[in-house]
Formats: C-alpha cells, structure tokens, sequence
C-alpha cells in the first residue's frame, strides 16, 4: 500500500511588528502554532493557498506545515479559524501540532450517502440530529469524515444511531452509542399538528364572528329603542 502524503502549505515566522490587520491587507493570512511541549508560535502564510487547502482537507486531514528557516515540516491538523462576520472569509487560523504516538480527540464530520427508502415509498421525513462526531485515535488512523449509509432507513420511525456507524479501526466514538444521527418521522404527526391548529383556528373564527353578531344586534336594539 503507497504511503499517504499529507499536503503541505509554506508558512514564516510572523513579525509582531506587523498588524494582523496589514498582514491581511498584503494577502497573508495570521496565525499561530501550539501543541504539547512546544512554544507557541505566530506564523503567516499565503490567505489564498490557506484557502484552497482548507476546503479540501478541513479540520480532519494531516497537514505539513514547513516554516522558513526549519528543515523539517511540522506535522498538524486545523484546530480553530476565525471568519470576517461581514466578507465570510478567515481571518485567523490556529494549527495544532501532533505527535504520531500520541491519540488525539478530533471532530469527524458526517457524509451521508444514498437515499432512505421511507421517504420515497412512505413519504417518510428525514430528521438530522447529528452531523459530526467527536473521536479519539492516533493521528495515523484520522478519518476524514465518515460515512452514514440512508439506504438503511426503509420504514417510518427507524433511525440510525452512533453504534450502528462503520467507525474504522483503530478510531473510537466519544458520543453516547444510542445517541441519535438519523431518523425517519411519519408525515402524519405534521399533518396532525396542523389539522388541530387548523380546527383551532376556525373555532376562534366561529366564536369571534359570533360575539360579533351579537355585539352588532345589541347595538341594533339600542338604537332602536332610542
């Protein structure tokens, strides 16, 4: 089996002299660089390469980082970003460095595939619970993302769970094993949900037309009389 490459992104030693604010300005993109005994470090890298690479390898992929100056690149993952509340796009990143004989806790996205029979054949609702999961490994072992098979789901009310996820081996689940991911819910309960607002709606329309009316004859009388 050919051996993976992680992908890789160039990095500098950050000048504190320097606004983060100018960094991003210039197309650089700030951030910093920790992990079990080691220094903190701030580094600067490309915004645009930064881009690219997260989009395909997110926070669950192995990445080697090579700063200037050092002959050997630094084996990490993405621990957090910062976004621009406004443009939507990064503006700080943290990298965390790994060892490679040490288990570390990383947030595995989900990736459902194929479609659930109950909704097709019964009208069945798809209710996600869950799309990621909390998981516990070697940085070897680090899946990507894992899959979650809705072909499975052929009958109202049947659901998938932790446990029943193809978790691979060597990677361990940190969520409770009846916690749920999927489940398929009847259209019924919706449909039964709005028929008693609607019945309620039209008693409301009935008894506000009805002290309407009366209201209405009453002043009638009255005037009347009058």
């Amino acid at each position: 089996m050919a051996k993976t490459v992680s992908p890789t992104i160039n990095a500098t030693k950050r000048d504190l002299s320097i606004s983060p604010s100018k960094l991003r300005q210039a197309g650089t993109l700030p951030g910093v660089l920790y992990g079990k005994g080691i220094e903190p470090t701030a580094i600067a890298l490309p915004f645009d390469m930064f881009e690219r690479l997260y989009r395909e390898t997110g926070e669950t992929t192995i990445i080697s980082l090579q700063i200037d100056g050092e002959a050997e690149p630094r084996q990490v993952l993405v621990k957090d970003t910062q976004f621009d509340p406004v443009e939507g796009s990064h503006i700080h990143v943290d990298f965390y460095q790994i060892k490679a004989d040490e288990e570390l806790k990383a947030t595995v996205p989900l990736r459902f595939i194929n479609e659930a029979p109950a909704i097709k054949e019964f009208g069945g609702i798809l209710i996600t619970n869950k799309d990621e999961v909390e998981v516990e490994c070697l940085p070897k072992d680090l899946p990507h993302d894992i899959e979650v098979d809705l072909s499975v789901l052929t009958a109202i009310d049947s659901a998938i769970t932790v446990k029943d996820l193809n978790i691979p081996n060597g990677v361990k689940t940190l969520a409770e094993p009846d916690e749920s991911i999927v489940l398929v819910t009847a259209p019924a309960a919706e449909e039964a949900e709005a028929a008693v607002k609607t019945e309620a709606e039209a008693i409301a329309e009935v008894e506000a037309t009805a002290e309407k009316t009366a209201s209405e004859e009453e002043n009638s009388e009255g005037g009347k009389k009058e």
